[in-house]
């Protein structure tokens, strides 16, 4: 594989980001609408702008940043993001996820999301979301993922998969995954792309919809990497 495409893959696996059914959410590395054992790499700083949009809700505006960082030889990932519209937007909430290979092929992760610095600030924003992830590469294309995020009534099953392409000389990821959403009650699914523009900026774009009762809604995610 040339340089070129490691720094594609690279870079497609670090930026990669979820939000979950709309719910402001500090967005560790993953796939749509879950986390994955991916984690940034030391030194890569990942700033995002994400919408959520869909029919019968205002479209909202979010900003984000992320990095990697590896201590006494492991590996983590720090973040934070908030909403900024509409209204008045959110509180910034923080994201920690740490990440071990434990067999070949084979990374899990373990983190906390939504973390609100405040207990006026969780009244807004809810929870923090824990999980764990086990993320296993099948071939050189095709990775699973797997795990179980808890957070208060509304512990939730992680499922998803992503599958890697050339278009033009560019990464594609195409990426699902499936959430249990309300409190278990039913679960969301979604498909989209990641798409490695330059080493620079990657675009993300995905539609989830619930699967027995709710309405669609598309995100779109842009990502500058330093």
């Amino acid at each position: 594989m040339s340089e070129q495409n490691k720094i594609s893959w690279r870079t497609a696996l670090l930026v990669a980001g979820a939000t979950l059914g709309g719910q402001l959410w500090a967005t560790p590395s993953g796939l749509n609408n879950i986390p994955t054992a991916d984690t940034a790499g030391q030194g890569d700083y990942v700033f995002q702008a994400f919408t959520n949009f869909g029919e019968g809700r205002r479209a909202d505006t979010n900003l984000g940043f992320k990095t990697g960082l590896d201590l006494f030889g492991e590996k983590f990932e720090v973040g934070l993001d908030g909403r900024i519209t509409p209204d008045k937007g959110g509180p910034a909430v923080a994201q920690v996820k740490y990440a071990r290979g434990i067999y070949e092929g084979g990374t899990l992760g373990l983190g906390i999301a939504n973390i609100a610095f405040r207990s006026q600030d969780r009244d807004r924003a809810g929870n923090p979301f824990k999980y764990a992830i086990l993320t296993q590469k099948v071939d050189s294309r095709l990775r699973l993922h797997a795990g179980y995020g808890f957070q208060t009534d509304n512990d939730s099953v992680l499922l998803g998969a992503d599958y890697g392409l050339k278009v033009g000389g560019r990464t594609l990821l195409i990426r699902s995954d499936v959430v249990e959403i309300n409190d278990q009650d039913q679960f969301l699914g979604s498909l989209g792309f990641l798409l490695v523009i330059n080493k620079s900026l990657v675009l993300e774009s995905w539609a989830s919809q619930p699967f027995e009762d709710g309405r669609t809604v598309g995100t779109i995610k842009f990502n500058l990497v330093f």
